[in-house]
């Protein structure tokens, strides 16, 4: 019995892992993280749109300021640490694999239609997804999924950005910047609190949009899904095992997604010290 027990462990971590990196890859964890330093450009064309002029100044200060504060690897890697710790249930690893290759397929099929203007594609995923067959499934699968919960928090970032190129040209700007550490940290770890708790007039993209536009892309790629990887998806995120690990991804992703947004703002405001130093305001001049 030592014996089995003994060989069966490392198995059993290693079916727990093929599980937890196989849901990292169907929720796209790794390059939602890996993407925030290029959304900077977009964030700050967004804000040129609005009729900030001096967002374009600001964006070679705050870009170097989220690649330092988002580490990718490390993220995930914490993440993981939290999906290791959801107890196992009977979810099979080669078939959860499986539907995470074919999911990843049908994402890049959604994303290639939008490029081509495919209208034969997208008349097919319309039918399926209308359908009585499998469009009731499609539609719950998407609700269950935690893409759209992660996509809020992209926004919130986002969010965060937008605040930090529109202090670039506050008068205050330069006194907080130049504020001590702890001064600093306290006025800063209010923000992102601040923004998740906001539901009205969000810059560049209300959370609730983001969430929501997901939930459109999701709808799209498990409409191209084979009904086999639809029906293993779908009795994964129904089961208990599926359940919590969702909910401990959502949590741990924004527990270190919120922490990289603090970082960010203080590597930001101190590079802005510097910044202003050799580039003063007329009333400090």
């Amino acid at each position: 019995m030592a014996f089995v027990m003994t060989v069966s462990a490392p198995a059993l971590a290693s079916a727990s892992g093929e599980i937890d990196q196989a849901l990292l890859r169907i929720e796209r964890v790794g390059p939602r993280l890996s993407a925030m330093p290029s959304a900077v450009e977009d964030v700050v064309k967004a804000a040129t749109d609005r009729g900030n002029t001096e967002a374009s100044k600001a964006g070679p200060i705050l870009e170097p300021a989220v690649r330092a504060s988002f580490d990718p690897k490390g993220m995930v890697a914490e993440i993981s640490g939290s999906l290791a710790g959801v107890a196992d249930g009977k979810a099979d690893p080669a078939a959860l694999v499986k539907a995470a290759a074919a999911f990843e397929g049908g994402r890049k099929k959604v994303a290639d239609m939008y490029e081509s203007q495919d209208q034969a594609t997208a008349n097919q995923i319309e039918a399926r997804i209308a359908g009585a067959d499998d469009g009731p499934r499609i539609k719950q699968l998407a609700d269950l999924m935690a893409s759209p919960d992660l996509a809020a928090e992209t926004a919130l970032t986002a969010q965060v950005m937008y605040v930090s190129l529109e202090a670039f040209s506050d008068p205050n700007s330069a006194e907080l910047a130049s504020a001590s550490p702890e001064k600093l940290k306290s006025e800063l770890g209010g923000v992102v609190t601040s923004l998740r708790d906001r539901t009205e007039n969000e810059k560049p993209l209300p959370k609730d949009i983001a969430r929501m536009e997901e939930k459109a892309r999701l709808t799209f790629t498990l409409a191209l899904l084979p009904k086999e990887d639809l029906s293993v998806l779908s009795d994964f995120y129904q089961s208990a095992e599926g359940k919590a690990k969702r909910q401990a991804l959502v949590e741990s992703y924004k527990q270190v997604s919120g922490q990289a947004n603090t970082r960010m703002l203080g590597e930001y405001f101190s590079a802005l010290a510097g910044y202003l130093k050799t580039h003063p305001r007329p009333q400090q001049q």
